[in-house]
């Protein structure tokens, strides 16, 4: 079992393990994965290994591995392009298998994130991009309360077609209210609060 760093409704985000990273990479190259990250071509596990390496050596990253309370791994989350002066990241997620998609481990994730961007790290804002055909990510973002901010269109060129690209963002403001709703519903929720006394 690994420690948790943040520890939600339904999974926990922690540190990314290196035995993990051959199933990160194997699962890549489901299509319903690299569909959405934008990758054309098949992906090694080399490929993964230095990406994280790249990530994890950068101020401007931040990336989690998403697993169950019972450490299962479940698929991976990040803050990106983090920028100390403008107080802003843009924020990415998938998960892994498809029996694990729908259950709402996502949006448990993404919750978990904008608590650490908004209360450890200090950010404003977050934004992310989501593709028209992506549904399930529209959904979860808008369930931790990103709004659409804007449409690029068919900007995207993915099976044969051109897609829409859609902005949404975030602002700690807008944020802070649904947290301390969600957090409500759940006392078993693990975050940095400091106790006094």
């Amino acid at each position: 079992m690994h420690t948790a760093f943040l520890r939600g409704k339904l999974v926990s985000l922690r540190a990314i393990d290196d035995a993990e990273i051959p199933l990160m990479a194997d699962l890549i190259n489901d299509p319903d994965v690299y569909l959405n990250l934008l990758l054309s071509e098949p992906n090694r596990e080399t490929d993964t290994r230095e990406f994280i390496e790249k990530m994890s050596n950068s101020d401007e990253h931040q990336l989690f591995t998403i697993c169950s309370h019972d450490d299962r791994w479940l698929g991976m989350v990040g803050l990106h392009s983090i920028s100390s002066i403008n107080r802003n990241a843009t924020s990415g997620l998938w998960i892994g298998r498809p029996e694990d998609r729908g259950k709402g481990y996502a949006t448990d994730a993404k919750m978990l994130l904008c608590y650490h961007a908004f209360c450890t790290l200090n950010l404003h804002r977050l934004y992310t991009y989501s593709y028209e055909f992506n549904i399930a990510s529209q959904k979860f973002n808008e369930r931790c309360g990103y709004k659409v901010e804007g449409r690029r269109r068919e900007h995207l060129y993915r099976a044969g077609r051109y897609w829409d690209s859609i902005e949404t963002g975030l602002l700690r403001s807008e944020w802070l209210p649904l947290w301390e709703t969600y957090r409500a519903e759940d006392p078993a929720i693990r975050v940095p609060e400091p106790k006094l006394g």
